[in-house]
């Protein structure tokens, strides 16, 4: 193995080791984006350089991945939910983890973005 390959996996091992630590995390805190106009204008540039349109739709409308913006969903859509499914993956789903290409801030900044599309019941707004 060179050192180049060994820094890599390193730097992998890092990288999951700290998303890991802050899907925990998640669960006991609050998006610090939510309404933030310019972490949601990031959050939408991560969202089309990660490529999330090409499974969720260009404005998360749905595609071969579920919509994420209105209020029909399959598991209680919090943000600490929405965190753990992008960076760990959903099991039994096309939904890969991101964890080890996106970092804990750009999650929320992706949530952020997709709570700003929301075309929901504002009664079921739970985040």
């Amino acid at each position: 193995m060179t050192i180049r390959n060994f820094a890599r996996r390193t730097d992998f091992a890092m990288a999951a080791v700290a998303v890991s630590a802050h899907v925990g995390w998640a669960d006991d805190h609050e998006n610090p984006y939510t309404g933030d106009p310019a972490a949601i204008e990031e959050g939408q540039r991560l969202w089309a350089k990660a490529g999330c349109y090409s499974c969720h739709g260009e404005t998360a409308e749905g595609a071969v991945g579920p919509d994420l913006t209105d209020d029909e969903w399959t598991y209680r859509p919090t943000d600490a939910t929405l965190f753990k499914a992008i960076a760990v993956g959903r099991s039994g789903t096309n939904m890969v983890a991101w964890g080890n290409q996106l970092d804990p801030d750009e999650i929320w900044k992706i949530i952020a973005y997709l709570r700003s599309l929301y075309k929901g019941d504002p009664e079921k707004i739970i985040w």
